[in-house]
């Protein structure tokens, strides 16, 4: 190789070019085109930090999946072109790539073309001008967005069973957003039993089928404060709008600034594509030693399918002084997890969302309200806080990490608790 640079396709299937594909003999004929070929996952990322490389293609490797291979060595290199070579482009293997920041998707029939055109471009040819069909990143800046459609804050209410509050907190979150200045979108996946059309109340609303088919937000619900996209009401068309999920979630992320995606209890393909997809996933624990143990379960399918778990935000709801399960608890469980608390809201929660009253609970400061929105404070964007260009600064992003509270802010927790208790008392005796 020479100092001009070259390029790298990872592939173990001798088969994955054509013969004569890109210069009449594989693969001395390759070397002449500054193409180099690896097979094993350890080189390739090794060889990623070689100032020298490129682009990289992964088509396959041994031991491990070409997409987790090609997000490593794209998370360890940003300013290397990474492409994945792969003749599915379901909307869980594009979310995938979009969540990891890859620079495309090739189709392996274009592969020798493209290694052919990458390398002559190293040699000097500018005759080829044609370039890489980037896949849409998720996180540019200002200048390097450009003309491109921008991406709304994705936030995923996740459980590991039924009844956790997923519905309800999505409602909740929805509106806190919305009350921020975001132009917020409510996304029912909950595909065989959303209700969130019955819990939000009155808000412009559009069914998922109606934009799926035609592939466009209406204009009079993208331009809304809160807009509701309601799960179908056909039951049987749920298996059909689920394969579709993955480019529907992209397009209302690029009509809205903050979408808000509830799930539904049973996990499937479609929990998948959005964890990958998310900016952030909320994972609710109710009171439940089995909510606890669900949770456990779903974590550890997440692991097995190479899901990253540093966007998730554990949180502990219906917390109460004498709830059975607190966030250190649920901690303690979670090999000391990073876990929040959702106070428990009262009978008014169930009452006012039961008749469509959402605003009703932001409007009177309920407790569950008040707790969303002390969590969006860690996950959304500060109002008065801008950066050049005028663009808003993020908060870090929550993630599974231990706790590091000392024994100073356990003890204000606790004189917390005192000085409210002191309160109320005061208050009853006026």
């Amino acid at each position: 190789m020479t100092n001009r640079g070259y390029v790298m396709l990872c592939s173990c299937n001798p088969e994955v070019l054509p013969a004569g594909d890109v210069t009449g003999g594989f693969p001395s004929a390759i070397e002449g085109l500054a193409v180099e070929v690896c097979a094993e996952a350890a080189s390739v990322r090794e060889r990623a930090a070689d100032d020298d490389l490129k682009a990289l293609w992964v088509e396959s490797c041994e031991g491990i999946e070409p997409i987790n291979l090609a997000a490593a060595c794209k998370s360890d290199h940003p300013a290397t072109e990474v492409f994945l070579v792969a003749a599915d482009r379901t909307g869980s293997v594009v979310s995938r790539a979009n969540a990891a920041h890859l620079d495309g998707i090739v189709h392996p029939s274009d592969l020798g073309d493209r290694l052919r055109e990458a390398a002559l471009r190293l040699a000097g040819d500018e005759k080829c001008g044609h370039r890489e069909e980037r896949a849409p990143a998720l996180t540019e800046t200002p200048s390097e967005r450009g003309d491109k459609a921008r991406s709304g804050f994705l936030l995923t209410v996740v459980s590991g069973s039924g009844g956790a509050g997923k519905s309800t907190v999505a409602v909740l979150a929805a509106l806190a957003g919305a009350r921020r200045g975001l132009r917020t979108a409510l996304l029912d996946a909950d595909l065989q039993f959303g209700d969130l059309g019955d819990l939000a109340g009155f808000c412009p609303a559009v069914s998922i089928e109606e934009v799926v088919a035609k592939q466009a937000v209406p204009e009079e619900v993208g331009e809304a404060p809160l807009a509701l996209l309601r799960a179908p009401r056909a039951l049987e068309r749920s298996e059909a709008i689920s394969e579709s999920l993955g480019a529907l979630v992209e397009l209302v992320c690029q009509a809205f600034d903050f979408v808000v995606v509830n799930t539904g209890g049973s996990w499937g393909e479609q929990h998948l594509q959005l964890l990958e997809r998310s900016a952030a996933t909320l994972f609710l624990v109710d009171q439940r030693a089995s909510s606890v143990r669900a949770c456990r379960h779903a974590l550890d399918l997440c692991l097995r399918c190479g899901i990253a778990t540093s966007s998730f935000l554990l949180a502990v709801n219906r917390c109460t002084r004498h709830a059975p399960f607190t966030s250190i608890d649920v901690s303690s469980a979670l090999d000391g997890a990073h876990v929040v608390e959702l106070a428990d809201g009262g009978r008014e929660v169930e009452e006012l969302l039961g008749s469509g009253l959402a605003h009703d609970l932001a409007d009177e400061a309920n407790p569950l309200y008040a707790s969303i929105e002390r969590m969006l404070d860690e996950l959304l964007f500060l109002p008065h806080q801008e950066a050049e260009g005028g663009v808003q600064v993020s908060l870090g992003r929550i993630g599974l990490k231990a706790r590091t509270e000392g024994a100073g802010s356990k003890r204000a927790k606790r004189k917390g608790r005192l000085s409210r208790r002191d309160r109320v008392l005061a208050a009853k005796a006026r």
